[in-house]
């Protein structure tokens, strides 16, 4: 068993800015991206529920990700279009979704 000190880099698009001038405040973003990485973090992931039929790979978990934060922040105006997950300095994945 080893662990991992993740990067996550969380890329949206959205069609409409607020009143001044951004698609959504970065600080909401990493919020929402904290509730979703705390389920994962200082954990066994083969036992969570999302990685018991299958491996947690980097590529895996960039996907969970994806679909966890897709879940609590799209709406009408704001897409989450891809999380990049680094294992290390110079190894990171991309899923799109």
């Amino acid at each position: 068993m080893h662990g991992h000190n993740w990067k996550v880099e969380v890329e949206v698009c959205g069609n409409k800015l607020d009143n001044i001038g951004m698609v959504i405040d970065f600080k909401e973003i990493r919020n929402m991206t904290k509730s979703v990485v705390d389920q994962l973090d200082h954990r066994f992931l083969n036992d969570l529920k999302p990685f018991k039929e299958i491996n947690p790979t980097a590529e895996n978990i960039a996907q969970y990700i994806h679909k966890e934060l897709s879940v609590i922040m799209n709406d009408k105006q704001i897409e989450v279009k891809s999380i990049k997950l680094w294992e290390t300095e110079k190894s990171a994945v991309t899923f799109t979704g």
